[in-house]
């Protein structure tokens, strides 16, 4: 006789809103000048918050949140001086949040542009290796991303650095990705599957994969303002409060 657990379906309170202090909401990455340039217009002549950022508690913070979704929106508010921002405030160890990664859709600029730029960083190692290799350097850390370069035959490389330490690795990644993204157009895309990114960006040139990050790593990027690239960090929340 084989027995079959079943897991609890997670109940999903309803959403909390708070209207708190724009200075108390804290960002674990850059924001994207790109997106958030548009909503310095969009937000004053909409009059209307259609879809609150999100944001966790910090613990021992006295009163300070970190963005899980919305970066470019609490940047915008704040460059627009507004002294408070209505947010959705949920437990980060909830079992209502899932912290996914994006990887970087690179097009109208070709690898060979930009990989030399990247080469020429301090503390930077770029070596060629197949896709399970670069995958396993990433998933122990060992590599700080890899580049898949679409537009020649997919080669793999991997970018590396002896750096260790929080703060010195994300300074570097940070450089890494500005690298390309003010010259490029940029999209975001939650796969790592060149084949399924050919068929959605035909004109794609190349795909710049993360490692995946841990909730203890997001808190401490906001409370100790050790920023991510733009774009990186994808949380899906379960009970958003939406229109």
């Amino acid at each position: 006789m084989v027995s079959h657990s079943i897991e609890p379906a997670l109940e999903i309170p309803p959403p909390l809103l708070r209207f708190v202090p724009t200075d108390n909401v804290l960002a674990h990455e850059e924001h994207d000048q790109q997106r958030f340039t548009p909503l310095l217009k969009r937000i004053p002549e909409s009059g209307v918050w259609l879809h609150p950022p999100i944001v966790a508690p910090i613990p021992d913070s006295d009163g300070k949140y970190v963005i899980l979704d919305g970066a470019n929106r609490c940047h915008a508010v704040a460059k627009l001086g507004y002294p408070h921002i209505l947010v959705q405030v949920v437990e980060y160890d909830s079992g209502q949040v899932v912290l996914d990664t994006w990887s970087h859709v690179i097009s109208q600029l070709d690898s060979d542009v930009f990989l030399p730029d990247i080469l020429a960083l301090d503390d930077v190692d770029i070596h060629q290796a197949d896709i399970w290799t670069a995958r396993a350097e990433l998933a122990n850390r060992d590599a700080l991303a890899y580049i898949i370069d679409i537009a020649n035959q997919r080669q793999v490389y991997v970018i590396d650095s002896d750096l260790r330490g929080m703060r010195p690795r994300t300074e570097l990644l940070r450089s890494i990705v500005n690298t390309y993204l003010s010259r490029c157009v940029l999209e975001r895309i939650n796969t790592v599957d060149p084949v399924h990114v050919e068929k959605m960006f035909p004109n794609a040139t190349a795909l710049v994969v993360f490692p995946h990050y841990e909730p203890a790593e997001i808190v401490v990027a906001a409370r100790e303002q050790i920023l991510l690239p733009p774009g990186i960090s994808r949380h899906i929340i379960q009970g958003r409060a939406m229109r």
